[in-house]
């Protein structure tokens, strides 16, 4: 089957489609509140002299939710058929509304497993926004089913808002997906987490978290008649790369043998005691798909105990790439010469570096990097996402995949690396 795209009317040649499906699955870029031609458009916005009547983040979703279900509908399915929803948003006070705002477009029944979390800009100026989407068609061969959950508490949001606004795990088109886990009980967060804990230093606060995590995403994929060894890709937000070391140590206890794929996404989290929050994806024991590590050939590995890609059916998770050679940090072909900094890009030679070895990934596995169907793009900087961008329109021909790219909080997990790339590829 080939990759079916849908792209907004409006929008020039270099401006990402909306979605892309592959198969039975939709993979839907960074969508924000914006006309891709005009930006923010003027029905989002409160009136003038009345900033205290109205909420802008929800005219804002309102906004991108219409639009983005009535243009899913032309591919096969609809903002009811979410596997997994990413939100990145840049002002705190809009999680409660943005949370609320939900009930009116998802399945009441089944929700979106969803992971919510800050960025400090995104690409648009005045969008509050951008979510990003994995779907399954409504004709899918193993259409989406709700987990029942049996061992994990309820989520805290349903007390503080009074639903629940996700589910904790989803089935769908072979796969399983989880929310973002952070350690919370029914009640709110871990006593152990919390600032006030008499015992601060008792515990390493990215060890305890993730163990916590660890085990709630184990009960989880048990109820959905699966475990751990069936993990293909694991998402990873944290507040401090320093971490990355101890994190390490407890992923290595539970993926001692062919590790997922695995991205970090250094961003603040919405709740403040949380130092890391995680979330999965799996494949469906029950369906046609297995696991299989991909090691390309002349790719450096990953300094961290991941895989470098892991391929499902015709599906091909990578982790997160960034220019480095496992050795220097930032690879020495992708620095510019020494001693003259103004003379070259960075974030074009970083560009590159990366495209050569995802490309080589992709073949590895059976594909090619024209047929990447999902994208994300960390920026340390945004002002280099133009030039970044240049060297992907050159390679794919004008034809980015759908893409959602927003700034990071801080350095990432390779600190001389300013750009990171967090891929799904389609295996045609």
């Amino acid at each position: 089957m080939d990759i079916t795209y849908v792209n907004h009317p409006d929008a020039t040649s270099e401006w990402p489609p909306i979605a892309a499906r592959a198969g039975d699955l939709i993979f839907v870029g960074g969508q924000m509140p914006v006309h891709p031609v005009t930006g923010i458009p003027a029905e989002t916005e409160l009136l003038q002299g009345m900033p205290y009547h109205g909420s802008s983040i929800e005219k804002q979703l309102r906004y991108l939710y219409g639009n983005l279900d009535d243009a899913l509908k032309n591919i096969g399915t609809d903002l009811k058929h979410i596997l997994k929803i990413n939100s990145f948003q840049t002002h705190t006070e809009d999680i409660d509304m943005a949370l609320r705002v939900r009930r009116d477009w998802f399945d009441g029944e089944n929700p979106p497993p969803s992971t919510l979390v800050m960025t400090p800009e995104l690409p648009v100026k005045g969008a509050r926004v951008l979510i990003d989407l994995i779907n399954v068609a409504i004709d899918a061969e193993m259409p989406m089913e709700g987990v029942s959950i049996s061992s994990s508490p309820a989520i805290a949001q349903a007390k503080a808002i009074g639903w629940a606004v996700y589910s904790q795990a989803i089935k769908g088109g072979g796969f399983v997906f989880s929310r973002g886990t952070s350690p919370h009980n029914a009640q709110g967060p871990l006593p152990e987490t919390l600032p006030e804990y008499a015992f601060p230093y008792r515990y390493d606060q990215v060890q305890f978290q993730f163990r916590c995590e660890m085990e709630r995403l184990k009960d989880l994929l048990a109820d959905a008649g699966c475990s751990l060894s069936d993990v293909v890709r694991v998402e990873c937000h944290m507040t401090n790369m320093e971490d990355i070391s101890s994190l390490d140590e407890v992923w290595e206890e539970y993926f001692p043998i062919d590790p997922p794929a695995r991205v970090i996404i250094p961003v603040p989290l919405v709740s403040p005691p949380m130092i890391i929050e995680t979330g999965l994806i799996a494949v469906d024991p029950r369906g046609p798909y297995r696991k299989k590590i991909i090691q390309a050939e002349g790719v450096p590995a990953p300094r961290s105990p991941v895989s470098q890609a892991v391929k499902a059916g015709p599906y091909l998770f990578l982790s997160g790439q960034m220019a480095t050679d496992g050795i220097n940090g930032l690879a020495p072909e992708a620095q510019g010469e020494e001693g003259f900094p103004f003379h070259t890009s960075n974030a074009k030679l970083q560009a590159k570096y990366i495209l050569k070895n995802v490309d080589a990934i992709c073949r590895a596995a059976g594909t090619s990097v024209n047929s990447i169907v999902r994208r994300q793009v960390h920026y340390v900087d945004l002002r280099d996402m133009p030039k970044a961008e240049s060297v992907w329109l050159q390679q794919l021909n004008n034809k980015l995949p759908p893409t959602s790219s927003f700034r990071t909080s801080g350095p990432l997990p390779i600190p001389k690396c300013t750009l990171q790339y967090d891929l799904i590829a389609y295996i045609p």
